[in-house]
């Protein structure tokens, strides 16, 4: 061979072997990579998330988690370019009840049915919660967390009055009354961002009528002239004139309208469990919880509990990597320490060790025998019917007109669940 010729070899034999060394050396894409998108602000849960995907690619080096977190605003926005684009993260968290079957209706996210069956996971999870990611008995996403709403109240006030926790609605007008007779405030409540008036809606028509009512009323199925929806205002209105909430609600939020706990002058509050982190230490002992009166004693227990779920979008297509990180996020353990850190309940039917937090035990007792929930009305129903809802309701308990609310409530139905 010409000592040219086998110069230029030599070089570019070097040059392959550089290259296949650059090969080896520099990381490579991974043909599985699965990316979750996140709804969370909190610091402590991405904590959770995040050395849970150094322990699953631990477990399965051949596949690359990216876990991307976005604020509230910024990920409802990117959801709707996703879905509506038909591209992004393989795996998003997002909200149970409506919220998830209006996505389901428009075929935006993965049947998951079979996942579910092959992989046990109606044992693994409640009643309540599986519930709410059903549609006709196919299952569209995976419980994440979710927290209880029902009545808090101080116990040392109560054991000075002599008053038990109101279990029935008979209980709760008897409590009202000698709260009253004490020149106590029976019900505290914060109004003027109208969602709380919401709650006692929610929960009255619950207790009265049923979850598949409440849902279908909130969907447009359903009169709010029915004779069904007179019966809530009428045991509203009974509490209304009896004097049982705080005057001038309108003036203050949920916050505001604490410190009449704290101080004694009010008796009770109806709000969700994200007000304990709120609670001044000295107090934390004396607040207690019992779940919303019951009214009719053959209606099954439904409760308010808003679920975060796990889902799979229909642009989607599951493979095996997908599959095997979802079934990682149903992992009782990665549950219990995702809900430690966010205060909230873990929806898994086993719970590894009960909470050391009272709150959060009351929840998870509740939540466990409760047949199915709601997921409050801004979620159970369009955004635009939730606005008017909302404010109409907290007029109704200002002016206490039954009459004139439910027609309201009607033409709201007409105009924004009808059209």
């Amino acid at each position: 061979m010409p000592k040219q010729v086998s110069l230029k070899f030599d070089k570019i034999l070097q040059c392959l072997i550089t290259m296949a060394i650059c090969l080896l050396i520099v990381p490579q894409a991974f043909p599985n990579t699965v990316e979750i998108a996140v709804l969370s602000t909190s610091s402590q849960q991405r904590a959770v998330y995040a050395k849970h995907e150094k322990d699953f690619e631990q477990k399965h080096p051949d596949i690359d988690v990216n876990i991307k977190f976005l604020s509230d605003a910024d990920f409802k926005q990117a959801l709707s370019q996703w879905l509506n684009n038909a591209n992004g993260p393989e795996i998003l968290t997002w909200q149970g009840g409506q919220r998830l079957f209006q996505l389901v209706a428009q075929k935006k996210v993965l049947d998951l049915s079979e996942f579910w069956k092959k992989h046990g996971l109606l044992k693994k999870f409640s009643v309540s919660s599986t519930n709410a990611i059903s549609v006709d008995d196919s299952r569209y996403g995976v419980p994440a967390s979710y927290y209880q709403w029902g009545i808090y109240y101080r116990q040392s006030l109560f054991d000075k009055l002599s008053l038990s926790p109101p279990k029935t609605w008979q209980d709760l007008i008897k409590t009202c009354e000698v709260l009253l007779k004490n020149e106590i405030t029976p019900i505290t409540i914060g109004a003027a961002n109208k969602w709380t008036s919401a709650a006692w809606f929610d929960y009255l028509n619950l207790r009265v009528n049923g979850l598949t009512y409440h849902q279908e009323l909130l969907m447009g199925e359903h009169s709010f002239r029915s004779p069904q929806v007179r019966e809530v205002f009428i045991k509203w209105h009974e509490l209304l004139n009896k004097g049982c909430f705080t005057d001038r609600f309108n003036g203050w939020d949920w916050s505001q309208a604490m410190p009449f706990l704290y101080h004694k002058m009010a008796g009770m509050t109806l709000i969700g469990n994200f007000f304990a982190s709120t609670l001044p230490k000295t107090l934390e002992n004396d607040f207690r919880f019992v779940a919303f009166p019951t009214i009719n004693p053959e209606m099954p227990l439904y409760e308010e509990a808003p679920l975060d779920l796990f889902m799979v979008p229909s642009y989607t297509k599951m493979t095996p990597a997908i599959e095997q990180v979802l079934l990682s996020l149903t992992s009782t353990n990665f549950l219990a320490l995702l809900n430690d850190a966010a205060t909230t309940i873990s929806p898994t039917a086993e719970v590894l060790t009960p909470s050391k937090n009272y709150f959060i035990s009351e929840g998870q007792n509740l939540l466990s025998k409760a047949k199915g929930v709601s997921q409050f009305f801004d979620r159970d129903t369009k955004a635009a019917m939730a606005s008017a809802s909302t404010e109409i309701f907290t007029r109704f308990m200002v002016h206490k007109d039954i009459e004139r609310t439910l027609n309201e409530l009607e033409d709201a139905r007409e105009r924004f669940l009808l059209k």
